[in-house]
């Protein structure tokens, strides 16, 4: 009889912690407060932003532009959406030569709910190809330019995502599919971080050899019916 209270007991611990285990999956760690980041929002007739970045120990600045024709009112994660950057100096003294080797981009989830909050979604990386030159020649005339295509439903976001759903502690997303819907209203997902790593070689009049600076941008765009979502982070 003692040995059978024994296990009754264990058993009923055990449940309990099982229990307990689940309301609190279901109820989600909440991801730390978000970095206070400047927001691509309508202008005119699509989304726009420009971002002047001083340099540390160069004699000019990053002029960053990133612009839109999909309604950043309406933004969704799930969507493929086309964003247009460019990338020019300002201030540079004259004859100063500065190439933009190397841009890699990531475009990532930021959420409320921890197990979400910086799911990646999709990336691009861009270099000049085939030349003997060292990267693309930027003034404050000539911009680099580029276009990220981004996937919606991407490889990497549908694998993230089953990750998640797989993963310990994540009872309330079980169940549920790879949706807009779920990404916010059970992702308490509210918007998407850009980050954008400029590396750029330098060179200035009278230098033989160029020199390299490494420069990040980042920005936010909020998602559609994430508002709430952001007010509780």
């Amino acid at each position: 009889m003692k040995r059978f209270y024994s296990v009754g007991g264990f058993l009923l611990i055990l449940a309990l912690v099982v229990v307990l285990m689940g309301a609190s999956e279901c109820d989600g760690e909440k991801a730390p407060p978000a970095k206070v980041l400047p927001i691509l929002h309508n202008e005119l007739a699509g989304g726009k932003l420009t971002r002047t970045i001083e340099i540390p120990g160069e004699k000019f600045q990053l002029v960053t532009g990133y612009s839109t024709d999909y309604n950043t009112d309406e933004w969704h994660i799930t969507d493929s959406k086309n964003l247009r950057m460019t990338a020019l100096i300002s201030g540079a003294p004259e004859g100063t030569v500065v190439l933009v080797e190397h841009v890699h981009v990531d475009i990532s989830i930021v959420a409320a709910l921890a197990m979400i909050n910086g799911l990646p979604q999709d990336s691009m990386d861009d270099s000049i190809h085939g030349s003997d030159q060292g990267g693309f020649w930027v003034t404050d005339q000539y911009p680099y330019e580029e276009v990220f295509a981004i996937e919606g439903y991407s490889q990497t976001l549908i694998s993230g995502w089953g990750f998640v759903i797989g993963g310990y502690g994540s009872a309330s997303l079980s169940e549920k599919r790879l949706t807009e819907h779920n990404l916010v209203e059970y992702g308490e997902a509210y918007g998407e971080k850009m980050q954008v790593v400029y590396d750029l070689l330098i060179r200035y009049p009278g230098e033989t050899y160029f020199h390299t600076r490494s420069v990040i941008d980042e920005f936010l765009i909020p998602v559609a019916g994430g508002a709430k979502n952001m007010a509780s982070s």
